[in-house]
């Protein structure tokens, strides 16, 4: 645009030559390149917050002894990784208490392992927002600025006449050229930034990808100290009320007194025998 405005014609002049569909062109192309900037500055900075957070909770974890311990209020803005570490608890506190068999921690791993790929599913469709919307950018700058560009020319050659000469040409033509000019200008930069953003993405969504792999473990791992712990509280509590059982002393047998003989002195008593 410098090199244009120190010419002999300046930018303005460029614009000047456009008809009524080639300004309506170049103004939604000026509207893309803002969103597009936006979005990849945006992006950026969601990238690089999530990151952050993601990081620093991992830390975290690490001190903590216990993950199903841990407990998340409803509502909280949590982080990707705080997310899958609550699917995680909460589908954990389901079977709370009922964990004693091996049989109990594969049914319990069952459900941690589902609701912690929902909730990598979920984080991924947060990772690849505005993606979409720049990848747009980058595929449809070039084809829309080439519209007009073509609408230029072709009003620019209908309006011609038979002895119509170069420099009639020419004013026309420039004026077509600069739709193209701004559709590279949306989709150069909006190339680079996909291209960066889509690596940022994809090595997110790995350690993502990781991380929801060593929690499944780390649960497991807990789910079967607690299930040990649990079995053998019942094994202590059964062998307690056998001891106490057998503690107790046996009841005493009932003594029925015997009979008692009548007296010999009864009257009639050698006629009754």
């Amino acid at each position: 645009m410098l090199v244009l405005a120190e010419a002999e014609k300046g930018a303005l002049w460029y614009f000047k030559q456009m008809d009524a569909a080639g300004m309506a062109v170049a103004v939604v192309l000026l509207i893309c390149s803002f969103i597009g900037w936006g979005a990849m500055i945006q992006k950026w900075s969601d990238v690089h917050e999530l990151r952050r957070r993601n990081h620093a909770f991992e830390r975290r974890l690490r001190d903590e002894p216990a993950v199903v311990a841990l407990n998340f209020p409803r509502g909280s803005n949590l982080g990707p990784y705080e997310f899958l570490v609550a699917e995680a608890v909460s589908a954990v506190q389901r079977h709370k208490g009922r964990l004693v068999r091996p049989a109990d921690v594969t049914l319990c791993m069952g459900h941690v392992e589902n609701a912690v790929q929902r909730g990598v599913a979920r984080t991924m469709v947060k990772y690849e927002d505005k993606m979409v919307l720049l990848s747009s950018l980058v595929s449809g700058g070039p084809f829309l600025g080439l519209l007009g560009t073509v609408w230029g020319v072709m009003v620019t050659f209908g309006a011609l006449t038979e002895k119509a000469s170069i420099a009639q040409l020419a004013p026309g033509v420039s004026g077509a050229l600069v739709t193209t000019t701004l559709g590279l200008l949306v989709a150069i930069p909006a190339t680079f930034g996909y291209n960066y953003l889509l690596t940022q993405v994809k090595i997110m969504t790995t350690e993502l990808e990781n991380f929801a792999s060593s929690l499944a473990d780390r649960v497991e791992l807990e789910l079967e100290g607690e299930a040990r712990r649990n079995y053998e509280a019942a094994q202590e509590r059964e062998r307690l009320q056998r001891a106490a059982q057998a503690a107790q002393p046996a009841p005493a047998a009932a003594v029925t007194p015997p009979a008692e003989a009548p007296p010999a002195s009864l009257p009639g008593w050698e006629d009754a025998q």
